[in-house]
């Protein structure tokens, strides 16, 4: 067989069906807000064992087989049955207790960065119980996280990491969808009209957005927008705004963004109004929440959390 290479450009590209990337509604949000999931463990779980709340970490948990009792200190019991997954998107204390022919687990921390104000950590309703069969979409996902967290292959821990980040994104893709969550960014990504608004602010937070031309972007009228903003969303346009601008910060921050660069990089005309509005929404100006932060190249940067 003969291989021959092409050069191919951007421009020369032509497909029957295009997906504009502007539409997308989670890509902005992912990639200022990072969730590490780190696996350990993998295994038939006999017996009692007890989740401890460790600061700023979750707990995800796939069932694969067998029986396990749940209960929490919140006070929820119930009894797994079959194939599920569960996840603490918040510090929480869990235990999980099994029958004397155990039950294969697959459990990782998870991290979120910028908690303080995370949209999808904070719309995301503190625990999360479903049933596989009722993920369809994420069923080979799922398969390909079995079959190499069962396995004894080389880089698993990695691969597994990486994997249940990716289930973190399925989960976001099935809430968005279903529309069912609480007031709060989520709701609004799953709201016809609310969605553009909020990806634009998500994908441009330096644009001069004033509430009619988010309400054009949603084609709504303003007093219309404002009101169903308000009401999905949980905050006035204006708030969030403010908000997401200083989150964006933050991330840029964390990055090794120099702060000079930063306020105009989120929206601020001025350097004095962006370190107002810093110190307003977090209490701390940029300066002194930089010092709290693990910065890239540090050593601590480098280490995953660890359940």
């Amino acid at each position: 067989m003969n291989c021959h290479s092409t050069i191919v450009n951007q421009e020369s590209i032509r497909t029957c069906e295009t997906y504009p990337m502007n539409d997308d509604p989670l890509s902005p949000l992912l990639a200022h807000f990072n969730a590490r999931a780190r696996l350990f463990f993998t295994g038939n779980l006999c017996g009692p064992v007890t989740f401890n709340e460790t600061k700023g970490v979750g707990y995800l948990h796939l069932l694969r087989a067998g029986t396990v009792s749940l209960r929490d200190r919140d006070g929820h019991a119930a009894t797994l049955s079959e194939p599920t997954l569960l996840f603490y998107t918040r510090p929480l204390t869990h235990w999980f207790d099994t029958d004397v022919s155990g039950a294969d687990l697959a459990c990782a921390s998870v991290a979120f960065d910028n908690r303080a104000f995370n949209p999808i950590a904070l719309a995301l309703p503190p625990r999360l119980e479903c049933r596989l069969s009722e993920l369809e979409s994420m069923r080979p996902l799922l398969d390909v996280l079995f079959a190499e967290a069962f396995a004894k292959r080389p880089g698993r821990q990695e691969v597994l990491n990486r994997l249940f980040e990716v289930v973190l994104i399925e989960l976001l893709r099935v809430t968005v969808a279903r529309g069912d969550s609480a007031a709060g960014f989520l709701r609004g990504l799953a709201h016809a009209q609310l969605t553009r608004a909020l990806t634009s602010i998500h994908a441009e937070p330096a644009r001069e957005w004033t509430l009619e031309s988010l309400a054009g972007v949603a084609g709504m009228s303003r007093s219309g927008f404002a009101a169903a903003f308000r009401q999905v969303v949980g905050e006035t346009p204006g708030t969030y705004l403010a908000r997401w601008r200083i989150t964006a910060a933050q991330a840029l921050i964390r990055g090794g963004t120099p702060l000079k660069l930063v306020a105009g990089q989120v929206g601020y005309s001025s350097q004095a109004g962006f370190l107002r509005a810093f110190k307003v929404i977090l209490g701390i100006s940029p300066t002194a929440w930089r010092r709290t932060v693990r910065m890239p190249g540090s050593v601590e940067s480098r280490r995953r959390v660890i359940a």
